[in-house]
């Protein structure tokens, strides 16, 4: 039984590090230190051999790391990525999965604070569940078109034919802190994924590119913005961003994409996925934001990792904490809060477990 305040930090390490493995910690000057130092901590624990590559922060999500960085990721056992930008599906670290090198992904500006509350103490195991019931419930494997609302001024419709994947409900084997295969362990096709992330809680969706009309206002939490200080509003034509709208935060992400994006970067929504983690809290960062219970993220740029055709530069997602999402013309999704089964449900009989939301 893990104890102490470093019980959730520890606990993939505990499940998937072996004694006299070799493990690349990847970090950088922006950082919090303290992370890198108690994850060294723990590897020495599980009689592995921990090594540090700290580098300058890279431009944007997705970049990588320096090229003696990049050829080290493919010698070690495991690479934990704890950078203040993602490196989860940079191309270093791709080429690393595809090695069967695989990552343990803790990055995106995530403090020693947010390892000890909020996010990462949900059950993992019910998250797995939720992800089956949200993906079978709230869209279905059969979901055509989706539109977002919000009450800041959101109305975006895309389409999402043949793009949702229901994975599996968890087995009796089912280790929640366990490395994944995702080719094996969800079923599902694609590249090599060889990766567990930490802290998660999303069930990710690829619209059909070029299929998205309308405006998405993401008003919490943006990608290298944190929390947003006025809304930014994403004026959309036949899947691509044609104007971004609003105050300081629109000019800073205008510029952003300007200095480090390219021309798949403005493509939109790359990636529209519903928050599943109970615990998430209002953090500031995307990292965690995202997750919240009820929330929707939408992504500009690469999609390939999602299940997508779009390859750029960057990704960014951008939050809106209480969205209401409409499925082929009926609500699943108000403020929010779901309107159908997700949290319980028997899944022999379909019983949601809980009264009508219509008429709590």
């Amino acid at each position: 039984m893990l104890t102490g305040t470093l019980h959730y930090l520890r606990a993939p390490f505990v499940a998937n590090v072996k004694p006299g493995q070799n493990v690349l910690i990847l970090s950088d000057t922006a950082h919090d230190e303290r992370v890198w130092q108690a994850v060294m901590s723990v590897v020495v624990e599980q009689g592995a051999e921990p090594t540090l590559a700290l580098f300058d922060p890279r431009p944007a999500d997705y970049y990588d790391p320096p090229p003696a960085v990049c050829e080290a990721m493919l010698s070690s056992d495991i690479n934990v990525l704890l950078a203040s930008t993602g490196m989860l599906h940079s191309r270093a670290n791709a080429r690393a999965m595809a090695a069967g090198v695989p990552a343990i992904c803790m990055d995106g500006g995530m403090t020693l604070e947010m390892f000890q509350s909020g996010a990462v103490t949900e059950d993992v195991t019910e998250m797995a569940r939720f992800k089956h019931r949200v993906a079978k419930n709230v869209f279905g494997p059969d979901a055509r078109e989706c539109r977002v609302t919000s009450r800041q001024g959101s109305d975006l419709t895309y389409r999402v034919d043949d793009r949702i994947f229901v994975p599996p409900m968890p087995g009796p084997d089912f280790d929640p802190y366990k490395i994944v295969d995702f080719a094996r362990a969800e079923e599902r096709e694609g590249g090599k994924l060889l990766f567990y992330l930490f802290p998660t809680g999303e069930l990710n969706v690829a619209p059909i590119e070029g299929s998205a009309n309308g405006v998405l206002v993401v008003e919490l939490t943006m990608h290298h913005l944190d929390r947003l200080s006025t809304p930014i509003a994403l004026h959309v034509k036949d899947g691509r961003v044609v104007e971004i709208e609003g105050d300081a935060d629109a000019f800073s992400l205008r510029r952003y994409l300007a200095d480090y994006g390219d021309e798949n970067a403005y493509m939109f929504p790359a990636e529209a996925s519903v928050g599943i983690n109970r615990r998430a809290i209002v953090r500031g960062i995307q990292r965690e934001d995202k997750n919240i219970w009820g929330a929707m993220h939408f992504g500009l740029g690469t999609n390939v990792d999602v299940g997508g055709s779009i390859d750029s530069r960057i990704h960014m997602d951008g939050v809106i904490l209480e969205p209401t999402l409409y499925i082929d013309g009926e609500a699943r999704i108000r403020d929010g809060r779901f309107l159908v089964p997700v949290e319980f449900e028997d899944e022999v009989s379909g019983d949601p477990g809980y009264p009508d939301p219509a008429v709590v």
